[in-house]
């Protein structure tokens, strides 16, 4: 319970912060997991900010002064990498901020919902965009999550939706995408 607190002490200030500078986000990532009802634990806050390569200082300045960086040197971290990890000085809570560059994540963002998590409404990507990044992302933990949250939310999911974002993954090799949407779908019928 204590750790919610700050997850939602520094949503509240990200939301704040966001909504001030007009930067476009979404919540992704475990959270958003759990906004849409699944019972797993996280240690830190995912989002994604629309913004472009020759803007990412402005995205730090977004978060300024309540942040530090993880890494030394965030901008050059940012650049390479399309996010950065920051840490809200006084929760203590990591927050990975990446940047959406893709078709598919400036998607995620155009396509999100306003949600409550506890106490604060924040911007959280819509469960099939959850979905489609637990699935790229493919790791035990994103699994685990898709079988939580799969069988939850099957009769509103948005398949056609779901199936066109997938089948997109296969033209940069990821053919995977589509093949675990469709044995997922099989499934949980």
């Amino acid at each position: 319970r204590c750790m919610e607190r700050e997850f939602e002490q520094t949503l509240k200030d990200i939301d704040r912060r966001c909504q001030e500078h007009e930067v476009p986000y979404a919540l992704i990532g475990g959270l958003a997991a759990i906004v849409h009802g699944s019972t797993r634990t996280t240690a830190d806050v995912d989002i994604i900010i629309l913004t472009e390569l020759d803007d990412l200082e402005r995205v730090l300045e977004v978060f300024g002064k309540g942040y530090i960086s993880i890494k030394p040197n965030p901008l050059a971290f940012f650049r390479r990498c399309f996010f950065v990890p920051l840490q809200h000085i006084k929760t203590k809570v990591r927050v990975d901020v990446a940047a959406a560059l893709s078709g598919f994540e400036r998607k995620v963002i155009s396509r999100c919902l306003r949600k409550p998590f506890n106490e604060v409404d924040v911007n959280v990507c819509t469960i099939e965009d959850l979905v489609l990044m637990k699935l790229i992302a493919a790791r035990a933990k994103d699994e685990l999550d898709v079988n939580t949250l799969f069988p939850r939310h099957r009769k509103q999911l948005d398949l056609k939706y779901l199936r066109a974002r997938a089948r997109e993954f296969i033209e940069v090799e990821r053919s995977d995408v589509i093949e675990s949407l469709e044995k997922l779908l099989r499934k949980y019928r």
